[in-house]
């Protein structure tokens, strides 16, 4: 294995409007987050609009950091972050669901 640690974060939301009003939020706060974690191994993060199922509003996070120690101090900064933004920001996630997926990269093919 690579040793390189994804993860994947889906996040569901009861409407449109809520999905869009959270994206707003996220457009100014993210690139603030990414800053702290690209010098502690982050190399890659993107927010993608997920395609299915069509009629559901999923926008999937997805990132990568260059090892298991990587991830794990970026991880404490996501929980540092993910306080103050609930503080912040819990409205914006009423009726959301929030679904975490973390595991090594196995082989790739770009």
């Amino acid at each position: 294995m690579s040793g390189e640690v994804i993860s994947f974060t889906t996040v569901e939301y009861p409407d449109e409007a809520s999905m869009l009003k959270a994206r707003e939020v996220f457009q100014q706060e993210m690139s603030k987050l990414a800053d702290k974690l690209r010098p502690l191994g982050m190399t890659r993060f993107h927010s993608s609009r997920m395609f299915l199922p069509e009629d559901r509003f999923i926008i999937g996070n997805w990132l990568e950091y260059r090892d298991l120690e990587a991830y794990e101090a970026c991880d404490k900064i996501w929980q540092e972050s993910g306080a103050e933004f609930a503080e912040k920001y819990g409205h914006l996630f009423e009726g959301v669901t929030v679904t975490p997926h973390r595991g090594e990269v196995m082989d790739d093919y770009s």
